[in-house]
């Protein structure tokens, strides 16, 4: 794998150690996938994130080397030294599909007494059906085409590869701020559109290599509040078999999360709703962050942001970091395991510094198709926690 000129500027800040592992995995196929400057490295430091665990050595402290098995949903293990400022990290190992309930079940069952089971068999055998007996019992998949019956609001449609959720809800929030929330649930940008006289807004993302599709729309502007719909579909159908079902059960969790604010509601009846109020509405969404047209305009918005008591948190669970304005500075402040603290009077160095501490966040959802420099600082501002 040949470096790009960014790349090869932040490998040579690292220790030699750390250097030569990451050549040495690179001259053996392997490939890096991220370079980041959030946890577990402190500001001044950095990571690589490798596309595949380390095979050049074993996976053990060692040489110079302090390893760490972590199996979390973001990595599998670290590489660091002495200093812990720059680390390698691996992949997150894909987990295993979950366990057949089903069968578990079946098997505590207690087994029949044969005695009993022979006399019940020839007891039915006189009014038994030929053709029943030969009809095929159905599958899951085949059960799982059947649309889950809507319940206030809520309903779900499910495939063995894929499934879909319609949400209906209300909000006081105007359409905009609806959105915002749930691009920065999703760590997505939603394209923003009329048909048919609708507010429609369109996202895409993927998550832990499941492909999603979401549809947000403004279906009536009642009185004092509004009333939205959201379509979610996840597709797995790209998988082994053996893996869809591990997609299937996670699928529910996310959804879940991204609609965590929202509580179903009935839809809107035909008609109900101002007509004036819904166009007055969909035109201030529409024209919500028509200013932002730069990145020099979104970061200025975040800096006002911090200024006026925003901040940006992470947590985990060694510790976490909170990124605030304070006494004319900007200042990262990382507690827990590995605690520090960076002031920055330069904005430029500051944002610099922001947009290396969210690069896997707000890259976590793109995959593999790159994010253009306006879209990263949208999501960056996504964020931005405001102040109270």
């Amino acid at each position: 794998m040949s470096l790009t000129p960014e790349q090869q500027k932040e490998l040579a800040r690292f220790p030699t150690v750390l250097r030569a592992l990451i050549e040495a995995e690179l001259a053996a196929g392997n490939a890096i996938d991220e370079i980041g400057h959030s946890f577990p490295a402190p500001p001044a430091g950095a990571c690589f994130k490798l596309a595949k665990q380390v095979s050049v050595r074993p996976r053990a402290s060692g040489d110079g080397l302090d390893f760490r098995e972590r199996n979390s949903s973001t990595q599998s293990g670290e590489f660091t030294d002495a200093q812990r400022f720059y680390f390698i990290l691996e992949p997150p190992v894909e987990a295993p599909p979950p366990p057949d309930m089903d069968a578990i079940r079946k098997a505590l069952e207690p087994r029949p007494d044969p005695q009993v089971q022979f006399a019940q068999t020839r007891k039915a055998g006189a009014r038994s059906d030929p053709e029943t007996e030969r009809a095929p019992a159905r599958t899951r998949a085949q059960e799982r085409k059947v649309p889950t019956p809507a319940s206030d609001g809520l309903s779900r449609t499910e495939t063995e590869t894929g499934t879909t959720w319609w949400l209906h809800f209300r909000d006081h929030r105007p359409p905009e701020e609806v959105q915002f929330t749930l691009e920065r649930a999703v760590m997505t940008l939603c394209a923003s559109a009329m048909d048919q006289g609708k507010l429609c807004l369109r996202a895409k993302a993927n998550v832990n290599g499941a492909r999603y599709t979401f549809e947000l729309q403004f279906e009536a502007a009642l009185p004092g509040i509004n009333a939205y719909s959201l379509r979610v579909t996840g597709s797995w159908a790209e998988h082994q078999a053996t893996n869809h079902e591990y997609f299937r059960t996670t699928s529910e969790s996310w959804f879940q999360l991204w609609t965590r604010e929202w509580t179903a509601a009935s839809s809107p009846r035909e008609g109900e709703g101002s007509k004036e109020l819904y166009r007055s509405r969909s035109d201030a969404a529409l024209k919500a962050e028509a200013h932002l047209d730069s990145v020099a305009a979104i970061q200025q918005a975040i800096l006002t942001g911090l200024k006026r008591g925003g901040r940006y948190s992470q947590s985990h669970k060694e510790g976490g970091t909170n990124i605030t304005w304070r006494n004319g500075r900007f200042v990262r402040a990382d507690y827990g395991e590995y605690p520090a603290d960076a002031q920055y009077t330069d904005e430029a160095e500051f944002l610099g510094k922001l947009r290396q501490f969210c690069h896997l966040d707000v890259t976590r959802s793109a995959g593999r198709e790159p994010l253009s420099d306006l879209d990263t600082w949208r999501l960056i501002l996504r964020r931005l926690q405001p102040g109270t």
